[in-house]
């Protein structure tokens, strides 16, 4: 059975793209005696205060006209995945092409389930990483989870 997000989120990626940004993550969850959906926008830039304002109206009307919790109170929250963001998709890998990531994965590589590296592509569900001397393929779904190595000064 569908939940109310899942009929809903077309709908909601439709307008977030609208404005010029990616859903990157929706989440649909109790939080006490009222629910939150939390929508995660990105763009290319970053995202600003105002982006959020503006995907928080254009989504709350969307979800008022099609009365998407039956009238139930609910509360929308609108951000940005921030710095220390996941890596999921295709595109989220092949943003950080030439960056170090961490990937956990779930099929050992080199006797390793963790693997620190440049991330140098990634298409066709293939996350290429040079770790050291050599360049490894890992299968997109093999990859439990990854994270940008993040360096400060």
């Amino acid at each position: 059975m569908a939940s109310p997000l899942d009929s809903v989120r077309p709908h909601i990626e439709a307008a977030v793209a609208g404005l010029g940004m990616d859903l990157f993550d929706a989440r649909f969850f109790g939080s006490g005696s009222r629910s939150v959906l939390r929508v995660t926008i990105d763009k290319a830039g970053g995202v600003t205060v105002a982006d959020c304002e503006r995907v928080s109206s254009a989504v709350g009307a969307l979800l008022d006209e099609r009365d998407f919790f039956d009238g139930r109170p609910y509360t929308l929250e609108v951000s940005s995945p921030g710095i220390d963001r996941l890596l999921k998709t295709e595109r989220d890998f092949a943003r950080i092409a030439g960056r170090e990531a961490v990937l956990n994965l779930s099929v050992a590589v080199g006797g390793k389930r963790t693997v620190r590296g440049v991330i140098v592509s990634c298409e066709d569900g293939t996350v290429t990483i040079d770790i050291g001397a050599e360049s490894v393929r890992v299968p997109l779904a093999d990859v439990v989870s990854g994270r940008e190595e993040l360096r400060f000064g």
